[in-house]
């Protein structure tokens, strides 16, 4: 009898202890949400393997490796600059050469494609990572990022191979060029948040990765990347002021075309998106990562 009750108050320990422990893990975090946001920067060494990892695993196979990750944004660029410069013979102006025009083009196109990739692969990240999202102790904040340092990789290449040309065709590169660094980490701000948001949103609305793509590939065409903003008609030019991307457009053609990235309205509108994709991404992922491992 001594005995039975000696087993089963030791069960009971170890039940509650169980318990205890389970309710420890999965308690959600008090701390101030500004705190938990700027602690994710602790998960870096976290975020650098799941990259690594679905680079490798991306490219398994193919003869060229990673360098797809680079090889194939720069074509997509090179073909619409090639389509709308050379075949269209498309200007800025009827008197302006048309090698201006192209890097105009490249300039609006590298951010917008490093932001669309981010942004779509971000729709299915945790659903095509139900192994993480299910163990208790893998930051999950860094899942829908796994694409950004590939896209990140691709812009900066692709900055690189411009800045000789635009070096060579300008005598140098304007002054406005330091402005650069600050425009790249405003645009990782904006897309950072903007994956998270998207995670979220994308597993619990599978769907929501078609419509992601139809909506960039519509706002390309509301977004002065192939044409400049005084063309449009009065009707829909606050569709440009309202889209954060093509403020980020004028950002770069700024830095690097007029030497002027510092203008009031495109770093005031930008900058604020930014924040506020960021912190609002941040809050919708972290309101919703309490029920994702219910629901993949």
């Amino acid at each position: 009898m001594t005995r039975r009750w000696s087993r089963t108050i030791c069960y009971s320990m170890l039940y509650c202890a169980a318990m205890t422990w389970q309710y420890l893990g999965e308690r959600p975090d008090e701390r101030p949400l500004l705190v938990r946001l700027v602690g994710v920067a602790r998960h870096l060494q976290a975020w650098r393997a799941i990259a690594e990892r679905e680079l490798r695993l991306r490219y398994v196979g193919s003869t060229l490796g990673l360098a797809w990750a680079v090889v194939h944004p720069l074509l997509f660029v090179a073909a619409y600059t090639f389509i709308f410069a050379f075949v269209f013979r498309a200007r800025l102006a009827p008197d302006a050469p048309r090698d201006q025009y192209a890097l105009y083009v490249v300039l609006g196109l590298l951010p917008w494609v490093a932001v669309t990739d981010v942004a779509t692969r971000a729709t299915e990240a945790m659903a095509s990572h139900r192994s993480l999202v299910k163990h208790v102790r893998f930051p999950l904040e860094v899942v829908p990022l796994y694409s950004l340092a590939a896209s990140l990789l691709s812009l900066l290449i692709g900055l690189l191979v411009l800045l000789p040309v635009l070096a060579w065709r300008q005598g140098g590169l304007p002054w406005g060029a330091v402005g650069l660094p600050l425009i790249l980490l405003a645009q990782i701000a904006f897309t950072v948040g903007l994956a998270w948001l998207l995670g979220a949103v994308g597993a619990f609305l599978r769907d929501i990765k078609e419509l992601v793509q139809i909506t960039f590939m519509v706002g390309m065409f509301l977004t002065p990347i192939f044409y400049v903003e005084s063309v449009l008609p009065d009707l829909l030019r606050p569709i440009i002021w309202l889209n954060p991307l093509a403020h980020l457009a004028t950002l770069y053609r700024g830095a690097l075309l007029t030497g002027m990235p510092f203008s009031v309205l495109p770093v005031a509108a930008f900058g604020l998106a930014a924040l506020v994709i960021l912190v609002g991404g941040f809050a919708v992922f972290d309101r919703a990562r309490r029920l994702l491992a219910d629901i993949l």
